[in-house]
């Protein structure tokens, strides 16, 4: 289960890496760039980050639906991310940053959510994301928001495989109480 974990940690951080870059120069151009390239990642980056972490764990491609679910409970965590993007991220020229920073922590966050997912199984169905969310945002802080400190390899390690192989009610459990030490 390491080996899978660490690939996924070293592909996580490739793609947030990238996106972080693509994002950036879209900074330069504002508003009309950084939307273009926003939109394109959703496909080029975040899908294909969730079905390259699934293939790790030889699971088949997420189905449109299944991600529909899973991405409905994430929402509200999602939002103030974009939220705070979109305001910082279009300011011409400042906005490189910003949109740089904002990019790689969206790109990690979802990315430790699909590795998490990946590694328990195929079903995605009744694990509770949402909380999911609020425990990788707790897990990994961002506590300055200047800057984006990439999640450390050892404390992905333990996420990852502490819910591999877990049932759906194990998870949730898991999830719940280690969201519960957190307050």
């Amino acid at each position: 289960m390491n080996e899978k974990a660490n690939i996924c940690y070293h592909l996580i951080d490739n793609k947030a890496n990238n996106n972080a870059f693509v994002q950036g120069i879209s900074g330069f151009f504002g508003w009309p760039a950084t939307l273009m390239v926003d939109t394109g990642s959703i496909p080029l980056i975040y899908a294909n980050l969730w079905n390259e972490i699934r293939a790790v764990y030889n699971l088949e491609s997420i189905k449109k639906e299944e991600a529909a679910k899973v991405i409905i409970h994430i929402l509200p965590e999602i939002l103030s991310d974009v939220v705070f993007d979109k305001m910082m991220g279009n300011i011409p020229v400042v906005g490189v940053y910003f949109n740089a920073i904002c990019a790689k922590q969206m790109t990690w966050r979802l990315g430790v959510l699909f590795a998490m997912l990946s590694s328990r199984g195929n079903d995605v169905n009744h694990v509770n994301c949402k909380e999911a969310m609020i425990l990788i945002r707790k897990l990994f802080p961002q506590n300055d928001m200047f800057k984006f400190a990439t999640p450390s390899h050892e404390k992905f390690m333990q996420l990852i495989n502490g819910v591999a192989n877990c049932q759906v009610n194990a998870f949730n459990e898991k999830i719940d109480k280690a969201l519960a030490i957190f307050g």
